[in-house]
């Protein structure tokens, strides 16, 4: 039998530019896989900023319609006693000063509600300015 003539070391292995190339999609997944990973960081930031905005403003609706129910009640019962007892001399006074009272309390609510609404953080405000990190560190602008 014949032997197989004897290999070069150099033949088994890949050429020089092969080994670059071979590089190359590697780099380009491991950027990839960061970039995913730093995207799903980002958006699970994103959801639990939106459930909280989202747990606060149903608070604050709560805790709102509950105060304005009680103090309506309050004020309707206070009203109806006040125009009881003014049922034989005075009950139109009673019954406009009532009335005059609750559009009075409407618009100091309403005034009320559009400050907070307009004082209230952005929404999703936290993960634009991660985004905005990310994006001057991505740029090498330290």
């Amino acid at each position: 039998m014949m032997d197989a003539p004897a290999r070069s070391p150099d033949e088994g292995a890949p050429p020089p530019e092969d080994a670059a190339t071979d590089e190359t999609p590697r780099a380009v997944r491991g950027l990839f896989a960061v970039l995913v990973d730093a995207l799903r960081t980002r958006l699970d930031l994103a959801a639990v900023e939106l459930e909280i905005h989202l747990q606060g403003l149903l608070r604050l609706l709560l805790l709102a319609f509950g105060a304005i129910a009680c103090a309506m009640l309050a004020l309707a019962f206070g009203l109806t006693a006040l125009v009881v007892a003014l049922w034989d001399t005075h009950r139109m006074l009673g019954l406009l000063g009532g009335s005059v009272l609750f559009v009075a309390l409407a618009v100091l609510c309403g005034v009320l509600g559009a400050r907070a609404l307009r004082s209230r953080p952005d929404f999703l405000e936290g993960s634009l300015e991660q985004l905005q990190e990310d994006q001057r560190r991505a740029g090498g602008l330290r």
